[in-house]
This record gives C-alpha cells, structure tokens and sequence, in this order.
C-alpha cells in the first residue's frame, strides 16, 4: 500500500509543479498593500514599479477590465527591535465552483508567501518580493509549455 501510494505521489509532481493551475492567465490587474511602518510611500512605489515591469517582461498585460488580480500583500510587526514581515503574493479571480448551484465567487487561484524576522526591512522585502514573483512567473511559465 505504501509503495502504490509513494508511486501515485511521484506520478503526479511529473506533471505539474505546484497544486496551482496558471493555464491561460493572460492579462493582470496589480493590487499592493503595503501595511508597513518601515516602507515609505516611494519605497512602496518602487516594489509596486519593479512587480509591474518582471510582469509586464514575462508577457503578461497589465490594467485590462475583468483580468484575474494579482495580490501583493506586505504586513509588519516589531519585535524587540527587528521587523517581522509578511509577503504575499496571490492570483484571486472569478470562479464557478461545482456546489449544487454552481455558485460564482472570487478566490485564490495562486498563493505563496514568505513570513521573516529582517534586520534590514526594505533590502529583505524587496529581495523576498522577487523571488515570490520570480516563483509566480515561473510557475506561470510551466503551466503553459
């Protein structure tokens, strides 16, 4: 049992990278929250800019009416001293489950986030940012191949 449970498990990462489907999302609008004491509203503006443009470079297009929206969520508390950060980045769009009424609600698509103890706050973020947008793009990339 153990074996025909290990082999359906392997089986199926063959197939797919992450429990997300990013199949044909094409066009995006950008939300960025920035919940934080530490980043001010340029350094924000600088995050909110460089999203934007590794999104724009992997192809998809931004700002278009009904396109799915990508959630970039960033919250902080202090603890003794040293920032505690939250990044999150999520796909939320419009979707029809399959409930008796088929009923048509907005939900998480795509989500990956990040939770680290920073000493310094706006290097950190702005790294940890890239990488979860370089993991979205990248995910977004394997699911249309």
């Amino acid at each position: 049992m153990k074996k025909l449970f290990l082999a359906l498990l392997l089986s199926s990462s063959l197939y797919s990278a992450s429990l997300y489907t990013l199949d044909n999302v094409h066009s995006l609008n950008l939300y960025f929250s920035n919940q934080t004491k530490f980043l001010t509203k340029d350094q924000a503006s600088i995050l909110k800019e460089m999203v934007a443009e590794k999104l724009k470079k992997a192809g998809f297009v931004l700002g278009e009416t009904d396109a799915s929206i990508l959630v970039v969520k960033i919250d902080a508390i202090e603890l003794k001293g040293t920032q505690a950060v939250h990044i999150e980045v999520g796909l939320g769009e419009e979707v029809i489950t399959k409930r008796k009424d088929k009923i048509e609600t907005f939900a998480y698509t795509y989500l990956d986030s990040k939770l680290l103890k920073m000493d310094d706050p706006y290097k950190e973020t702005l790294g940890s940012l890239t990488l979860l947008i370089d993991a979205f793009i990248k995910a977004h990339k394997d699911d249309n191949e």
